[in-house]
């Protein structure tokens, strides 16, 4: 009865989303590509080979996925791994990995029956597993009643979601019960899934795929040929901010950067948007207060540069090992935070805003650990970051530190793999 209240919602309001889908295709110019697979057309596996569908919607989740792709391909050597995405950057990053990590990449078919159904008919899956909280009803409820083995790894439900989810608990319990494993990130997060109809018995805490990617890609980084790569002054202080994601956080941290430069003239800053189209409206921010930054996509400059802008994709998490001290972006508006494992796994500081709460548990371990400060202000910000470049013995302390917490809450994309063996024995 839920679903099919759930597909008539999706009928009766398709005429405003296929509206919102050709605006964003004709006016915002967004990518058309995959719509066959957004239709259910979903690439056929070899005849005869077993295969397992990993579901990541974005780049967040398509780079937490990969170390439980690696456990996955080493417990199942003979399985077709299928990864799917929902966003054309997610798709672009999914595509590294093909015929590494994955033997095939699409996107995730519309959740509706005749979509679903046909991508089903066409993979076979033996087991779906879904990265973080994806919870297509069709899609979940399809897969279960059809005896595919489902999964949910890294689960979360974040503050904002979760008064939603609970208000819907009616719906979404039956959902979850469509639902073999659910693999939470934290204590907190089996406690809400519990909260909104998910069985208990199905619920584990597994812990976070993101702190074992953090610590491989923190190892295949040569800091001092990416610093020369990038055209950074040999031995200047390197500030790097990841991910900002609003005009007033940009220009929150161009303004505390200036006044650092007073204290520390020599101070270059390494500048990654959330997305790369505001590379724009990054540089017009430092240009507000005097500075002439270069863009990544102009190569590596003939001249030391002290401001560099990242327009390009995928680079920010090795670029955390050429910084001093990092500065978390999406967290000094109320946006919920964007990944501070990537700079922990290369021991360094980190400098957030308030609003951490889609890595709650995360900021609050790096805030216990000693490896992460929240700033409020710009006179926040300014008076954490000059302290952290001032004092070398406590970067250095802090970087053994943010190592070993990243050590010690490693593991989880291995305990993943083991429950997904387990319910495909069971």
């Amino acid at each position: 009865m839920f679903n099919l209240a759930y597909n008539l919602f999706l009928i009766f309001t398709s005429p405003l989303w296929l509206i919102y889908l050709l605006w964003r295709i004709v006016v915002r110019g967004k990518s058309r590509e995959g719509w066959s697979h957004r239709l259910g057309g979903l690439p056929l596996p070899p005849q005869g080979r077993r295969t397992i569908w990993v579901h990541a919607v974005s780049v967040g989740e398509v780079i937490a996925a990969l170390p439980l792709l690696q456990a996955l391909r080493e417990q199942f050597p003979e399985h077709h791994l299928l990864l799917t995405t929902l966003t054309p950057t997610g798709n672009a990053t999914a595509r590294q990995h093909l015929g590494k990590l994955v033997d095939a990449v699409g996107y995730l078919p519309v959740d509706l029956p005749f979509a679903v159904g046909r991508a089903l008919q066409r993979v076979r899956p033996d087991a779906l597993v879904v990265m973080e909280t994806e919870l297509w009803p069709n899609l979940l409820t399809m897969a279960y009643h059809r005896g595919v083995r489902t999964l949910i790894a890294n689960g979360r439900l974040s503050d904002r979601s979760l008064p939603t989810y609970r208000r819907f608990r009616w719906f979404f319990a039956q959902v979850l019960r469509c639902v073999d494993a659910i693999c939470a990130q934290s204590e907190e997060d089996a406690r809400r899934f519990c909260a909104i109809g998910a069985p208990p018995d199905r619920v584990h805490v597994a812990g976070n795929t993101k702190f074992d990617q953090a610590a491989v890609g923190a190892q295949e980084v040569d800091a001092d040929e990416l610093r020369k790569e990038l055209g950074l002054p040999q031995d200047a202080p390197v500030l790097v901010i990841g991910s900002s994601r609003a005009p007033e956080e940009e220009k929150l941290i161009a303004t505390a950067y200036r006044l650092l430069r007073e204290r520390f003239p020599s101070l270059c800053i390494v500048w990654a948007p959330r997305h790369v189209e505001r590379a724009e409206a990054v540089v017009d921010a430092l240009k507000q207060e005097g500075f002439q930054p270069w863009l990544r996509t102009q190569g590596t400059p003939d001249t030391c540069q002290q401001q560099i802008v990242l327009d390009t994709f995928g680079e920010l998490g090795k670029v955390y090992a050429v910084g001093d001290v990092a500065i978390i972006g999406g967290s000094f508006v109320p946006l919920g935070g964007q990944n501070l494992l990537q700079p922990l796994a290369h021991g360094k500081p980190v400098v957030h805003g308030p609003y951490m709460h889609n890595f709650r548990d995360v900021a609050a371990l790096a805030r216990q650990a000693g490896v992460a400060w929240t700033a409020s202000s710009v006179e926040d910000l300014v008076q954490h970051v000059s302290r952290l470049l001032a004092e070398e013995r406590l970067r250095a302390e802090v970087a053994r530190r943010a190592k070993a917490l990243v050590m010690e809450q490693q593991g989880a994309s291995r305990r993943i793999a083991d429950i997904v063996r387990a319910m495909m024995e069971g």
